[in-house]
Order: structure tokens, then C-alpha cells, then sequence
């Protein structure tokens, strides 16, 4: 069959993309055929589609350029995308579509496409890879707090707390797009939506999404050629974004409480500085910055961690640094919040630690530390949850059943 896959881009993006990646993979590996839809840019992959592409919005260039009239014709496009409406209207015409797959289309093709395939009455499947169509911001998140002061339609509340960016106007914006959605119910044209746990279906039925049309359907990984190694060497491992959401801050605030267990931290963003002054000012000798690593360098670093650390403090969905430290045997502390409780089994697979709590958070890593016997049965543990519960096969199977349903 022939997949439509929606997303705004078609280049490596983060953990997005590698699971946008991995389902393209697997449908070929079956036998179906990709038919992309996403927005031009230098980067994309090249594809026999790239003319039914949808143009970017530039807004480094926009802001150099500032107008009242570049502002409207921005919130125009961002918010219903008649030029996307054209260009899939044309690719359906000339190309076969059997169903469709939207990823993260706002802002870019926006909901706007979803009338074109119910019209052209090809079924279509949203994989939900973030709380846009929940929350204004996406996140869930208002500074650096847990928000959700816009539950019952209340988008305004967006605006009132500067979500956006710390922009009153951004986030006006961004409030304006959620109500035009919400008078839109684009979502009743939509067949069915795919979530990566049951915390993120749990928490869209609570927003009002039909229960009957939400289905769970975990990431595919594919660990065949990773092998596990279940004693590391004598470090702690974090790696993944440096920035506030992620509480690194409050990881090295705990690392300073256990000075003879150290911590080696993979990765860059907009609190490195910050995090290594922090390190420097507190004369902390335990913790080491490696930079950004990727493929066989952070491997290499990955199989010899005792455990990983992943410290977040907003509502991830299901971040794939927890699937790769189970493929390579690793369990894994994480806070009791958002998809990481889906993900890591506490006592089972790792531990839980309460967010923002730096001396819950050094409890775990003491204990865990201590407990080589107990760690490393974890790790096993963990290894055979991934292989059961995200083999890409089970992934598939699902996955077309599902269609074959629709």
C-alpha cells in the first residue's frame, strides 16, 4: 500500500524524526511505499515528491524584516495553510494514497490538509509525538513550571502567563491558533489517534479527545544489533539536551551531595555554560563534561555507565534515551512524571524519583550505586521489557491491524 507520511520536516530533527524514520523503514521493509509531505528546506532527503512540498516560513528572515504585513501573512499560514490544502490536493490527484499519517504538521501544513483527505476519503491515522493539539506551547510548560491553566478551552490563560517564549504577543498567537482549532474540529475527521503510552491517551481523553478513537501503540526500536553489557565501569551517565526542562540543574544539585560517585554528562544546549560554572563553583571534581557525542563515540561511553540518568522535569512523552539505554542493558532513573512513568518500571527496570528534588534524586543514584547486584539486574530487566513491549514487529502488526480496521 502507499503511506502518505505527514511531518514539517523530512531531515534528522531529534527524537522525532528517529522515530518518523524507523516506521518509514519498517512500512518498506513490508513492501508499502512512503509518499512524504512536508515543508521545502536545503536539508530535506531527496524525494520524487519534494514539488508537493509546502514552502517553510524563514523567521530569522522575518524578524529582520519586520512588518505588519509579514506578521498577518505569518499567522495566516501558521495557522491554515491554503497552499498546503493545493499541493496535497495535486499529489493525490496524481499519486495514489491508500492512508495517511500525520506527525507534527502544525505551523507548516497545519490541520488545514485534514478536509483534503477527508474529502478524498483516504483514512488517516495522527501519531501524536507532542501536546500541541492539547497545549498552546506544546509542552505544558510556563517558564520553567508544569502548566495546564488552559484545560476546558481556557487558551487565554496562554497569553497571561507568556508561555510562548516569555512573549505576551507570541503567546497570543499561540492562544488565537488553539481557539481557531477548537471552532475547526479537524479532530472529528480524524480516524483514529496513536500514542506512544497510556499517560499521553490518558491525558487527551481528559481533554476531550474520543476515547474510542485513541489507541496505544508504543515507539518501534529495533535492538538486534545492540548488545547489552550489564556491569559498567564506575560512572553515572546523562546525555540528551542541556536545557532547563530537562533538570540538569537539579542533577548537579544532587552530584553534589554524593562527591565520590561520578557522573560523566553527554551533550549541549542552552544551559551548558551554566552547568559547567555551576560545577566550577562548587568545586565539584565528580562530574565531567564530554560535549555533544553521537553513534558508535557515545556507544562506547553508554556501555560502560553503571546506570543513566533522566532528570526531566516537564511531561516527556517517551524520550528515546531511555530505549537506548535499555538496548545496551542500562536501566535507568528517571522522575515520576509524564511518559517516564510508563517507561521506567520503578524497582523493576530502574527507580523514580520525585521531580525537582534533588535529595530524592541523590537517593536513587546512592542507592542504585550500591546495589551493583540489584542495578544489574535491572538492566536485564530492562533489556527484556524493550524487546517485548517496543519490537518493531509488534510495532507493525498493530499498527496494520489497526488500518485494516479503519
Amino acid at each position: 500500500m502507499n503511506i502518505l507520511m505527514a511531518n514539517a520536516t523530512w531531515y534528522p530533527t531529534g527524537g522525532d524524526w528517529t522515530y518518523i524514520d524507523s516506521v518509514n523503514k519498517l512500512y518498506e521493509k513490508h513492501g508499502h511505499k512512503i509518499i512524504p509531505f512536508a515543508a521545502k528546506n536545503p536539508k530535506n532527503f531527496k524525494t520524487e515528491y519534494d514539488e508537493y512540498f509546502v514552502d517553510g516560513i524563514d523567521y530569522k528572515m522575518l524578524n529582520e524584516n519586520k512588518s505588519l504585513a509579514n506578521g498577518i501573512d505569518v499567522v495566516k499560514r501558521s495557522i491554515y495553510s491554503m497552499q498546503a490544502k493545493k499541493n496535497l490536493q495535486r499529489l493525490i490527484q496524481d499519486h495514489k494514497i491508500d492512508y495517511a499519517q500525520l506527525h507534527n504538521i502544525h505551523n507548516v501544513q497545519t490541520p488545514s490538509i485534514v478536509s483534503v483527505l477527508k474529502q478524498a476519503k483516504i483514512k488517516t491515522v495522527w501519531r501524536i509525538l507532542d501536546y500541541k493539539l492539547v497545549c498552546p506551547n506544546r509542552t505544558f510548560l510556563a517558564g520553567d513550571n508544569i502548566c495546564q491553566d488552559c484545560f476546558k478551552h481556557k487558551y487565554y490563560q496562554c497569553a497571561f502567563n507568556k508561555c510562548k517564549k516569555g512573549s505576551f504577543s507570541a503567546s497570543l498567537i499561540a492562544a488565537a491558533e488553539s481557539y481557531f482549532y477548537y471552532m475547526f474540529p479537524f479532530k472529528n475527521d480524524i480516524d483514529a489517534f496513536l500514542f506512544q503510552n497510556q499517560f499521553m491517551k490518558d491525558l487527551f481523553v481528559k481533554y476531550g479527545y474520543d476515547k474510542n478513537k485513541c489507541h496505544v501503540i508504543e515507539n518501534p526500536y529495533d535492538c538486534s544489533l545492540d548488545i547489552p553489557t550489564y556491569q559498567g565501569k564506575d560512572y553515572i551517565l546523562y546525555f540528551g539536551r542541556l536545557s532547563p526542562e530537562k533538570g540538569i540543574i537539579t542533577l548537579l544539585e544532587s552530584m553534589k551531595m554524593l562527591p565520590d560517585i561520578k557522573l560523566k554528562i553527554i551533550g549541549n544546549g542552552p544551559l551548558s555554560d551554566e552547568a559547567i560554572q555551576f560545577v566550577s563553583s562548587n568545586n565539584m571534581h565528580n562530574v565531567e563534561f564530554l560535549g555533544a557525542k553521537y553513534g558508535t563515540e557515545l556507544d562506547i561511553v553508554l556501555k560502560d555507565a553503571l546506570f543513566t540518568v533522566v532528570p526531566s522535569e516537564w511531561l516527556e512523552p517517551s524520550p528515546y534515551v531511555v530505549l537506548q539505554s535499555y538496548a545496551n542493558g542500562k536501566p535507568v532513573i528517571a522522575n515520576d512524571i509524564g511518559g517516564l512513568t510508563n517507561l521506567v518500571k520503578d524497582g523493576v527496570t530502574g527507580m523514580l524519583s520525585t521531580m525537582k528534588d534533588a535529595n530524592s534524586l541523590a537517593f536513587c543514584i546512592r542507592t542504585m550505586y550500591l546495589n551493583r547486584e540489584k542495578t544489574e539486574q535491572m538492566g536485564v530487566e530492562a533489556r527484556q521489557m524493550l524487546e517485548r513491549d517496543y519490537n518493531p514487529d509488534k510495532y507493525y502488526h498493530t499498527t496494520m491491524q489497526l488500518f485494516e480496521q479503519l
